[in-house]
């Protein structure tokens, strides 16, 4: 029954953050370069007739920058939410700790870019996805408190 509950555990908080950070990493690489995500754009706008490829390229541009900010600010919320929910950590602790992943998330994910060819490492990306993470820790409070006694009693 132990392993049940771990397992319950495991899946509600850890798994998650670690499929958060997956997806960063898959589309870290040539999947995510600009040149697959202009396709995509360009076929969902496809119906507004007035859009110039000009305006096309800055809706791109923006969409790309809103993406890092609520991607890495999600992914601050479900680390946080694993360390204070299913640890236990003070509020301080489990911030630091959510930060410190969500930064070196970031820096691997643009460090990675900086060897694919199709793709450029940037530290002002790394600035925007702190900065996402960032807010996602000013505005987790809002979302989430802590179980008062954990989510899954033990046996």
């Amino acid at each position: 029954m132990q392993f049940l509950t771990s397992s319950r555990e495991f899946l509600s908080y850890w798994l998650p953050p670690l499929l958060g950070m997956t997806a960063i990493s898959g589309l870290s690489g040539d999947l995510g370069a600009s040149a697959h995500t202009l396709g995509l754009v360009k076929w969902l706008l496809s119906w507004v007739p007035f859009l110039s490829p000009a305006l096309i390229l800055v809706i791109h541009d923006l969409l790309r920058k809103v993406g890092h900010v609520l991607t890495y600010g999600l992914l601050y919320f479900l680390w946080f939410r694993a360390f204070q929910g299913h640890l236990g950590l003070g509020g301080k602790k489990a911030f630091l700790w959510s930060l410190g992943l969500c930064l070196m998330v970031a820096m691997m994910d643009e460090g990675h870019q900086s060897l694919v060819h199709s793709r450029t490492g940037s530290f002002r990306d790394v600035a925007l996805d702190l900065g996402g993470a960032t807010l996602g820790a000013v505005i987790t409070p809002l979302f989430w408190s802590p179980p008062a006694r954990g989510p899954f009693p033990r046996p």
